[in-house]
């Protein structure tokens, strides 16, 4: 397989774009308290949900990263870089972050 520059800022961008996304889960409770719905909004309980449900998270993500991007070679890319954020996120970080959590006596962050 060639990769060109292009091949590569496609999957750069789409590491990007998934560290966005995370980045905006991880802040989703602020947002939500800014906007007055904190009622509805959790991050907490997505978080523990994603730590539970980790596959599905995964083929959530996958399925939201090729059919906005496509089967083309770049979208492929992309979607390759949001992969590898992903499955780091999925899981490494989150149940990471549960234990670490947990071991601080913080359980309510990550409830079951």
């Amino acid at each position: 397989m060639n990769v060109t520059p292009t091949a590569r800022g496609s999957f750069l961008a789409g590491m990007g774009f998934w560290v966005l996304i995370w980045a905006a889960l991880f802040k989703g409770d602020e947002v939500a308290e800014l906007l007055h719905m904190h009622r509805w909004v959790s991050s907490r309980h997505c978080l523990s949900w994603i730590a539970q449900h980790k596959s599905a998270s995964l083929i959530t993500t996958e399925l939201v990263n090729y059919s906005s991007h496509g089967i083309d070679p770049l979208g492929v890319s992309f979607a390759l870089g949001g992969t590898i954020v992903n499955a780091f996120m999925i899981y490494l970080f989150v149940p990471l972050l549960g234990m670490r959590l947990r071991k601080r006596g913080t359980a309510q962050a990550t409830p079951r």
